[in-house]
């Protein structure tokens, strides 16, 4: 068996579930900043209550993985991303703490929402600044980080920094739309139609750059130019669709369309990378712990990935159907 192919497909799947699940309460969050009304906000809140902390699960699998799996890549891109990361981390331990207090002190909670959001801009960014980071390459030299903390702050990073808060506050409002009421849904559609065409703007820019200034991306669209021009395809339909939503369309459209939006980008951005999982000078058998090691965590990743999923199952299945206007908030 090919364990590192098995833990990489394991990171990528860990990966993938943060980005969609966490993404559109990042992008309710976003959302909070346009949002007047206090009734409003309150019920957007309540949309992600019960599963917000949950979905972030994910993203400590996918780092546990990468650490016990890859250690050498770890090794690598922790020093590469160390801005970023410190930052995202900050950002989303900055939302827990603006979450609570809001709760306990009506008197200033505009201020904890605008706390919130910006939590949820930073984090959201600071992804962005890591997937351009990716993409344009990670400077090494004996399996170690040859380049600079600041390589982050190139065009790239800072288009795909851009882009991708967007791209969460399409699945915000697509969540929003599927669990709000009325009231709020003409909020969301309209966020939505607003922030998608951004997104796929941001997005093309990025993809084009990145192939301009690296070229094993090139050489990958030179050898899966159909796969990778039929997932282009498929998001801009998707992307497309959603700018057209109205009020007459089905609710869950819009949350699943935005969720096929990241999903065709991130098969994207895998097929572009791999082999590597340090783009562009490690692979994944490279950076690969012993035998021992892979079998051990993929053991642990059999054991609690069921737990985990179960558990959100459960959660979005009770807390299912519109939210509640009068939430245990107000």
């Amino acid at each position: 068996m090919d364990l590192p192919l098995i833990s990489f497909c394991f990171l990528a799947f860990a990966l993938t579930l943060y980005v969609i699940l966490d993404g559109f309460d990042l992008g309710v969050g976003i959302l909070l900043l346009f949002q007047p009304a206090t009734e409003s906000r309150n019920h957007m809140v309540d949309s992600i209550t019960p599963t917000w902390d949950g979905n972030e699960t994910w993203i400590i699998m996918a780092g546990v993985i990468l650490l016990a799996a890859f250690p050498v890549a770890y090794s690598i891109l922790l020093p590469a991303f160390y801005l970023p990361i410190i930052l995202m981390l900050l950002a989303l331990g900055f939302r827990g703490v603006s979450f609570e207090f809001r709760v306990q002190s009506k008197q200033y909670r505009r201020r904890w929402d605008v706390a919130f959001a910006v939590g949820s801009l930073v984090a959201a960014f600071m992804q962005g600044l890591v997937l351009g980071g990716l993409m344009q390459g990670i400077k090494v030299q004996n399996h170690q980080f040859a380049g600079s903390v600041l390589d982050v702050l190139h065009p790239l990073p800072i288009i795909n920094g851009i882009a991708v808060p967007f791209g969460y506050v399409v699945l915000g409002g697509g969540w929003l739309n599927l669990k709000s009421s009325l009231s709020l849904q003409t909020f969301a559609l309209r966020s939505i139609r607003v922030s998608a065409p951004l997104f796929a703007v941001l997005f093309g820019m990025a993809s084009i750059y990145a192939v301009s200034i690296q070229p094993s991306i090139r050489s990958k669209f030179a050898s899966h130019g159909i796969a990778l021009a039929c997932l282009a395809g498929l998001f801009a339909i998707a992307l497309g669709m959603l700018t057209t939503m109205t009020k007459k369309t089905r609710p869950a459209l819009a949350f699943l369309l935005g969720q096929f939006v990241f999903v065709a980008g991130i098969s994207g951005v895998a097929l572009t990378a791999f082999p590597y999982i340090v783009p562009f000078s490690v692979t994944l058998w490279e950076a690969a712990s012993s035998s021992t090691s892979q079998i051990f965590v993929l053991v642990g990743a059999a054991f609690v990935t069921p737990i985990v999923l179960t558990y959100s199952a459960v959660a979005y299945w009770i807390f299912r159907g519109k939210t509640p206007e009068q939430g245990w908030e107000t």
